[in-house]
């Protein structure tokens, strides 16, 4: 499995090239290659349900974040614009540019920082319940949770966040199991500081009013499944061009593409299908 180093930090990522040559509508343009950015606490293998379908007719990406899952966990560097940056650099290590990135959670808020700052690097945009443009309101529970992560009772504080948070009624029993293990397997230090830093960092689009503009700097087709209305119009407002499209799971819980899997690779099969090649994807004599 490759690793990739970026000023002085180790990242790991896994590289599955298309199980076949696929033939897109067009029919002239390369195949799409994707790389799937995990959420708060989580990992590469956090998209199991989805690697073995994209990877039918995609070549597929996953990493694992700075302080996540394989990769080097440094004293500092947990801002969103740090992970974008991480991003940025393996894209043009690994040579995926320009790339689709499946995103979930704080990895939809890396995706939208790096989607603007580097746009020639990315094709389009598939997130998966985006923590971005809350409410405002819940800043000062936010502040005191944060407080909380780097306390004594660190462990349970961020388990029941997952419980309370993140679960629906409708989530199974196993992924409640798997979620709970997971938060344990990253150091309570990093769990504090990524949380602080996705939540309060220069770069959190965490509120409202921080992730409009930065929303609307994204110049790219989005997907975006969400289980908030509210952050689901936001959304809409911001939406860039006629191949963007919403899709809402009102009932599902944080983890919408591992509680409904087939139901998110289906639509994320045929959007990723519909997609208009890239200025970079056309070939020279189809100029």
């Amino acid at each position: 499995m490759p690793y990739f180093e970026r000023s002085g930090v180790r990242l790991f990522y896994v590289d599955y090239p298309s199980a076949a040559d696929y033939p897109s509508a067009a029919g002239s343009r390369p195949p799409l290659t994707l790389l799937l950015v995990h959420g708060l606490w989580g990992a590469a293998e956090g998209w199991i349900h989805q690697i073995p379908a994209l990877r039918t007719r995609y070549r597929t990406v996953a990493v694992d974040l700075r302080g996540h899952g394989r990769s080097g966990a440094p004293p500092s560097g947990y801002d969103l614009g740090d992970h974008a940056e991480d991003l940025a650099a393996l894209i043009r290590h690994a040579g995926l540019t320009p790339v689709v990135l499946l995103a979930h959670s704080m990895g939809c808020s890396v995706a939208t920082v790096l989607a603007a700052r580097h746009p020639d690097l990315v094709h389009a945009l598939a997130l998966v319940d985006p923590d971005y443009a809350g409410d405002p309101g819940e800043r000062e529970w936010l502040a005191r949770l944060a407080d909380d992560l780097e306390g004594p009772d660190a462990d349970q504080v961020a388990q029941d966040l997952v419980s309370d948070r993140f679960h629906a009624p409708a989530t199974p029993g196993h992924l409640r199991a798997w979620h709970l293990l997971e938060v344990l397997a990253r150091p309570a230090w990093v769990r504090a500081q990524t949380f602080r830093h996705s939540a309060f960092g220069p770069s959190s689009l965490r509120f409202r009013p921080q992730a409009e503009p930065v929303l609307r700097r994204r110049r790219r087709p989005v997907l975006a499944f969400h289980r908030h209305p509210a952050r689901a119009e936001v959304e809409r407002r911001c939406l860039p061009g006629e191949h963007s499209r919403i899709v809402q799971h009102p009932h599902a819980g944080h983890f919408i593409h591992q509680e409904q899997p087939d139901e998110v690779n289906d639509t994320l099969m045929q959007w990723l299908a519909a997609l208009p090649p890239s200025e970079r994807q056309v070939p020279s004599h189809g100029r």
